[in-house]
């Protein structure tokens, strides 16, 4: 019998999506690792073979993350991307995104607490933006990401069908973003759990959130948590909850909500048919502004939660608000319903 020729031989190879050799990606990330000069990371090896893999504060860099890349390439595992703190900068960000736009197993990508400018934003807003992306959670928090830059992914996702959750706290994000983000919510249909605390959104942008909110049947879960609020914002907070009919689950601590924010809240609170907690934590609304949320509570019996520690209000208020309130969380505990 006559060897078969050495070009269908090669036509064989071709035709397998992975060699069965290297089917994890750990022989290319080993020579990838020795092109560049740098030593492998013991933990990517592993993880390599397993659905989730979690590299935290590993100083990657870009380097480290270009011989990741070189692995996710190939691989046929992993589902679950966490590569939290690890030094990548903005050009190793942009060839993970680049990466990801063939990948069908990837649904979860956090890249908290790395460098993220112009060019790494754009490669994730095309990701985000391509159809037959499966993304579900992605985590751009702490990432220095800019006021401009976050038009772009705001853009990217108002037709995306498939990401569910959204953490792009502790960033840069002003007014311009909150008016990207506002148009997004108004047109997205997937999206369920949005958090944006710790940004410099102020009354102004969190006004066009709260505008963009109000036809919004999909958002359940929001974080304004110390985004600078004020009472202006919370009345456009107040004013959302009373049409919206998706929120769930409000953080608003830290923003400087006083008695007028507080009262505004409420009447919003009240007639809400969807919300089940509130946090008012760390807001100056004192007694007066605790009152209008007692009577919140009690005219809205799907609250279970309603938090205002720390807020100049009397601990009889706050007790009688929990005493009213501990039913009927441990009636939703019961039917483990979770929030």
């Amino acid at each position: 019998m006559q060897n078969a020729p050495e070009d269908d031989d090669e036509d064989i190879f071709e035709d397998e999506e992975v060699p069965e050799e290297d089917q994890f990606g750990r022989i290319v990330y080993l020579q990838k690792c020795q092109e560049l000069g740098i030593s492998p990371v013991s933990q990517i090896l592993k993880f390599l073979e397993s659905e989730e893999m979690h590299i935290t504060h590993y100083g990657l860099g870009l380097k480290g993350t270009l011989a990741l890349v070189e692995a996710l390439k190939i691989n046929q595992m992993i589902t679950i991307l966490r590569l939290t703190n690890n030094n990548i900068p903005d050009e190793g960000i942009r060839c993970l995104a680049d990466c990801l736009l063939d990948n069908k197993l990837i649904t979860e990508l956090d890249l908290s607490g790395n460098k993220l400018a112009s060019p790494g934003c754009k490669a994730l807003a095309n990701l985000l933006a391509t159809r037959g992306n499966i993304l579900k959670s992605v985590n751009l928090s702490r990432m220095k990401l800019s006021d401009k830059d976050t038009v772009g992914v705001a853009n990217a996702i108002e037709n995306n069908s498939s990401l569910k959750t959204l953490d792009m706290s502790n960033n840069e994000l002003g007014e311009k973003a909150a008016i990207a983000l506002g148009s997004m919510l108004q047109v997205n249909i997937c999206l369920t759990d949005l958090n944006l605390s710790w940004n410099k959104l102020r009354p102004k942008g969190v006004a066009h959130i709260a505008e963009g909110l109000r036809p919004n049947l999909t958002l359940q879960v929001l974080g304004l948590a110390w985004c600078g609020l004020q009472d202006p914002g919370a009345i456009a907070m107040g004013t959302t909850f009373k049409t919206n009919q998706g929120l769930v689950d409000v953080d608003l601590c830290g923003n400087q909500i006083t008695t007028e924010g507080a009262k505004a809240l409420a009447t919003g609170i009240s007639t809400s048919t969807s919300l089940a907690a509130v946090a008012l934590d760390n807001n100056d609304i004192r007694e007066e502004g605790g009152q209008a949320l007692l009577k919140a509570v009690e005219n809205n019996k799907g609250l279970v939660v309603c938090r205002i520690d720390n807020t100049n209000t009397s601990y009889e208020l706050r007790t009688t608000i929990d005493a009213i309130l501990a039913p009927r969380l441990a009636a939703q505990k019961a039917h483990h319903i979770v929030l």
